[in-house]
């Protein structure tokens, strides 16, 4: 009682503080979209639908945070250390992270502290009753069968001499009409409602049920081989008081991680000649192509760390196999049209290991996805610019994004499950707190510039499971 009162207040909190981070996140958005410049578009995302609500929702927290980082420094600290105004710095984070792919592979929680939580629930099993374990997680055994009367029970196993068998069912009275016995899980007899248990394979005259003591005696024709396990399959009676203990449990458990943040560096340089280039022979602003760089990097550095940690996480399982080399005359495209097996195949494996989920996302190296678009369902016209991770478009209704090999192997497919209607329920989630930091610029005497940027955060798997990995070979 006590847990379920935890469990109670726990949620309640939850749902508090997600208002009320949402109330928050709401007069952001409306605060950075009156803002010249990096305010652009910001409201008119946020309505057109939740998706683009939450992106807005998170992007005003991450730049409130950045703001605040950039009052904390001085005139003299902000040009030495960004060598452009903060409006600019505002400007890199607005183009960079809504762009990034990370928010739509996983979840992305825009950070309010430096130790933030996110929250997730996590309903687990509060007996142990049908083949579940007592605080397991739930949908991790396949053998369960707990939300139902059913009990299963062994009675022995053949010999290739013996032909009677008794047992007392350890959950009576059993309703009448639904035993079952099986022998090698193959049912072989059932009870008729009155008594007695039926069948080609029994004696229906000395085979019977007592449905209020449960004392079962079956007798078969002839004995079941050596090996065989004989077992019985029955409802209990779940209306009746003294069973309400067996009733199955589960606690819906509400988890929090805890997110601690990190520096993520990166080193950055360039040359007098490029500055002077910008400047003068090409006549671009150079500080508009440095904001225009600086926030496409910012976004490939999100994308590429996200699917880094993604596909690491894929690697623990042995993964689907697709051979590119298929039947004598069957053609490229036919071929391509058959790897939809595997990717059912990919989601069979996380269906298995949790009871839900299938494959919505996938990430692959360049010749894999290129594979994908020879495949006729393939749908283009969602493709995104070509920066970082970007969507080349769908696949029976999967985006299909592209990665680098050298974040995701030429050969390979990392196969994702994302819960849209549950935004927690998901295999990794990202924290955000200060999208862009960055150190002061050094000037060489070799007519070189060094500084280093750092994005702000942290990271969690939650649910590995859904996360799974083609291998498609003689590509």
């Amino acid at each position: 009682m006590r847990q379920e009162m935890r469990e109670a207040q726990k949620q309640d909190d939850h749902q508090q503080k997600l208002s009320e981070y949402n109330e928050v996140a709401d007069r952001l958005v409306e605060k950075w979209s009156k803002r010249p410049n990096v305010g652009e578009n910001i409201e008119e995302t946020y309505n057109r639908d939740e998706l683009g609500k939450e992106k807005m929702r998170k992007l005003s927290v991450v730049m409130e945070n950045q703001e605040k980082h950039l009052k904390n420094l001085t005139e003299t600290q902000i040009s030495n250390t960004f060598s452009t105004t903060p409006e600019n710095v505002m400007r890199v984070i607005r183009l960079g992270y809504p762009n990034s792919i990370r928010g739509e592979l996983f979840l992305e929680w825009a950070m309010e502290t430096a130790r933030d939580s996110i929250y997730y629930l996590s309903p687990v099993y509060g007996k142990a009753k049908r083949g579940s374990t007592e605080d397991n997680v739930m949908h991790e055994s396949d053998t369960y069968r707990y939300s139902s009367e059913i009990e299963q029970e062994d009675v022995g196993d053949g010999d290739g001499t013996t032909t009677e068998f008794t047992v007392t069912l350890s959950t009576a009275p059993v309703r009448p009409y639904t035993v079952r016995i099986m022998v090698d899980g193959y049912p072989v007899a059932v009870d008729n409602g009155r008594g007695f248990i039926t069948g080609e394979d029994v004696d229906d005259d000395n085979s019977t049920v007592d449905y209020t003591t449960g004392d079962v005696t079956v007798t078969f024709n002839d004995a079941p081989d050596s090996g065989e396990a004989i077992t019985v399959e029955y409802h209990f009676d779940s209306e009746v008081e003294d069973l309400y203990p067996e009733y199955g449990n589960v606690h819906l458990r509400l988890r929090d991680h805890q997110f601690r943040v990190k520096p993520y560096p990166l080193y950055v340089s360039w040359s007098k000649m490029t500055e002077l280039l910008l400047n003068t022979t090409l006549n671009i602003d150079a500080e508009e192509a440095m904001i225009k760089g600086a926030a496409d990097e910012f976004k490939k550095a999100l994308d590429f760390h996200a699917i880094r940690v993604g596909y690491r996480n894929t690697l623990r399982d042995t993964p689907v196999s697709f051979d590119v080399n298929g039947a004598t005359g069957e053609s490229e495209i036919d071929r391509a049209m058959a790897i939809s097996r595997a990717i059912d195949e990919a989601g069979d494996k996380m269906f298995a290991k949790l009871q839900r989920g299938g494959v919505t996302k996938m990430v692959g190296g360049p010749n894999a996805v290129s594979f994908l678009k020879l495949h006729r369902r393939f749908d283009g016209s969602t493709r995104q610019p070509r920066v970082g991770g970007y969507r080349e478009g769908t696949l029976d209704g999967v985006d299909v994004y592209k990665a680098p090999s050298s974040i995701v192997p030429n050969d390979e497919l990392m196969c994702i499950n994302k819960n849209e209607q549950q935004p927690e329920d998901v295999s990794i989630a990202f924290g955000s707190l200060i999208p862009l930091y960055r150190t002061q610029t050094l000037e060489f005497k070799e007519q070189f510039s060094e500084t280093g940027l750092a994005h702000y955060g942290d990271w969690a798997v939650l649910q590995p499971g859904y996360l799974a990995r083609i291998k498609i070979d003689n590509l």
